[in-house]
């Protein structure tokens, strides 16, 4: 085993409730995914989360799901839940089946099979991670326990991703993952942004990846990091009060808006968002200095009822372009190229 795969390994498995084991309930943990070919792009999420019962003899009671958004001139996609009995999911390995999708690591490799009930949506992939995993393991929130955070910012996807009959053929696109777990609930005062970034050009060495915790209203920052890789290592990243954030433009306002679990839009139907239309990022420390613009394109959102009251958590998915120059130790950085940006709030 190579020393990116052993460090996967050691990084990226399941944690899996406690609450089973009379630990803590509320644990949420996802494996997100994100894939850009030259004419479609794809998000895949296994999750397993804790979901509140406000009947019966226990409390919380685990839920897998699998959300999947593509978009090749479109969004298309939807949140599929699996039953106890449709689910193999280990703790402690990186290795899910939910019904007939699959997500494994073998071979130094994500291994991800999908094959949607209700959206004609299917994908083979395999992705090869390019860059060492990097962990946040407590980003800091005011009125609960962190959240931790494992990113392998860099791979390469190989593979076919099939939407209603038009079929993508990939070899060495760029592709993201992070793995996210922690015990929240949805509905408490907090929200984030997220994005990555890489070159169209893969001979190019630089992505980035950046992360804000805030709480809900974004009125207080609680963390944030801006981070700057090369050649899959991390060079740089720069924190707290390195890091200045300021938007540009009104907020995008497309004319419709995917949202996914499709009934959630009964609950959820209006079409303004709060995602910015360009979003600035600034890295500076010492002689060090990096500059990152994002321009929001295509907009669909994930729509999560609330923990403890009757409201909904939306998960803005942003598809877009992204610049980024500067230099890092008298080094000059400059790449440009698609990216995904995610906005949660109320």
């Amino acid at each position: 085993m190579d020393l990116i795969s052993d460090a996967i390994v050691r990084a990226d498995y399941f944690r899996r409730s406690p609450f089973a084991h009379g630990g803590r309930g509320g644990h949420k943990e996802w494996l997100h995914f994100c894939v850009h070919g030259p004419q479609v792009a794809a998000l895949i999420n296994f999750s397993v989360v804790d979901e509140r019962r406000h009947h019966g003899p226990v409390p919380w009671q685990e839920a897998m799901r699998l959300t999947v958004l593509t978009h090749d001139g479109q969004w298309d996609g939807d949140v599929e839940v699996f039953d106890a009995h449709e689910v193999h999911l280990p703790g402690g390995k990186i290795h899910a089946r939910y019904g007939p999708n699959s997500l494994r690591f073998i071979d130094g490799a994500y291994h991800i099979h999908v094959e949607m009930q209700d959206r004609p949506i299917t994908m083979d992939l395999r992705l090869r991670p390019l860059s060492m995993p990097g962990r946040a393991p407590n980003l800091t929130r005011e009125d609960g326990p962190p959240i931790h955070w494992v990113v392998v910012p860099r791979l390469e996807a190989h593979g076919t991703i099939t939407i209603d009959g038009r079929v993508h053929e990939l070899h060495c696109a760029p592709a993201y993952h992070d793995h996210n777990w922690g015990h929240w609930c949805w509905g408490d005062d907090f929200a984030w942004e997220w994005g990555f970034g890489q070159d169209e050009d893969p001979q190019n060495p630089w992505n980035m990846v950046f992360v804000r915790l805030t709480n809900r209203a974004r009125t207080r920052i609680m963390a944030q990091a801006f981070s700057i890789w090369k050649h899959g290592r991390q060079m740089r990243t720069f924190r707290e009060q390195e890091v200045t954030i300021f938007h540009e433009g009104k907020h995008l306002r497309p004319g419709s808006v995917t949202k996914i679990p499709r009934v959630m839009g009964l609950i959820a139907p209006a079409l303004p968002t709060d995602v910015p239309h360009y979003q600035n990022i600034v890295g500076h420390s010492g002689q060090d200095r990096v500059t990152c613009r994002f321009e929001g394109h295509d907009v669909s959102q994930v729509i999560i009822p609330n923990d403890n009251d009757f409201g909904v958590t939306i998960i803005n998915e942003v598809s877009g372009e992204l610049s980024m120059e500067g230099q890092i130790g008298g080094e000059p950085i400059k790449m440009a190229g698609r990216a995904v940006f995610e906005f949660l709030g109320a």
